[in-house]
């Protein structure tokens, strides 16, 4: 930011936590629109109850550093926004003794010590995230978020840099289905956009009320929106609703990231799967992670 920020927020680094690594996983080479990393620290367009805010994000020994120009944010609610941006409050301790426990992973808790499962905390985001990217692979899927984000995304100029926050649920029901088309939307998809913003614009969807049932509840509200199916449930719920115990059946990157350690079928079928992840009960969604993560390797 070019001028001295505003305010300074410092929260704990917990246990078996890696800023660089994490950094890393941000940093993937896809041409991510939404943020910015560079010199050790992520810069991010987020919107919050008082508005918009950008933020910065490093680390120190210590700490996680949150730096603002606005001083007029919620703290709690900024704070919570990073926790869930980068799980910060979880103790990995339990994951990384069962990953030890087996050959296929022993090797995971060093080679991506302290890797977070990096959350979309923006729910709306994160669902369409999951409708923009079937059935395309990830270089194009980052493409065309990159032309929904730019042509209907709010913004924040900080010196020579524009910042984009993703549309939100109100600005995407209104898109126009032509333009929408042109930037290589299917008719498909468009359809799909339109349903979830308007679940959420009715309320029908919210992230704090489903935050409030249990899983069984969140499914069956997720799944009734028509162009939400079990893996983009299953998807949102680990990144976005941060449960630990969703496994991503059907995955193609799961699929081959499980035939490569375990020796399974190049499309293993669920039992398959659940036999697997049975040891790794309420961490299913960190193994699922970690594996994608190996795919990299």
């Amino acid at each position: 930011m070019d001028e001295k920020p505003n305010m300074l927020i410092k929260l704990p680094l917990p246990v078996n936590f890696n800023f660089e690594i994490c950094l890393d996983f941000l940093n993937r080479g896809y041409d991510e629109c939404l943020y910015l990393v560079n010199d050790l620290c992520v810069k991010r367009l987020i919107r919050l109850t008082s508005g918009l805010v950008l933020i910065e994000v490093s680390a120190d020994d210590s700490n996680l550093l949150i730096h603002t120009q606005s001083n007029e944010v919620n703290v709690d609610e900024l704070s919570q926004y990073v926790c869930d941006w980068f799980d910060l409050d979880r103790d990995l301790s339990g994951f990384y003794s069962l990953l030890c426990s087996f050959p296929q992973t022993d090797k995971f808790p060093k080679k991506y010590f302290g890797l977070r499962l990096m959350g979309i905390v923006d729910l709306f985001e994160a669902l369409c995230w999951c409708v923009i990217g079937q059935q395309i692979n990830l270089t194009f899927a980052h493409k065309i978020k990159t032309r929904l984000v730019h042509k209907y995304g709010d913004t924040i100029l900080d010196g020579d840099m524009t910042y984009y926050c993703f549309p939100s649920p109100e600005t995407l029901l209104k898109a126009d289905r032509e333009t929408l088309v042109g930037m290589q939307f299917s008719k498909q998809k468009i359809n799909y956009i339109y349903n979830i913003s308007d679940a959420f614009c009715s309320g029908e969807l919210n992230r704090n009320k489903l935050l409030q049932l249990n899983k069984s509840e969140q499914m069956d509200k997720l799944l009734a929106i028509k162009g939400i199916g079990p893996w983009t449930a299953n998807y949102v719920s680990m990144k976005s609703l941060r449960d630990m115990t969703c496994i991503a059946y059907g995955d193609t990157g799961l699929s081959s990231s499980l035939h490569k350690h375990f020796a399974t079928e190049k499309k293993p079928d669920k039992a398959s799967i659940d036999k697997i992840f049975k040891p790794f009960a309420g961490w299913e969604s960190y193994l699922n992670f970690y594996l994608w993560k190996s795919l990299s390797d």
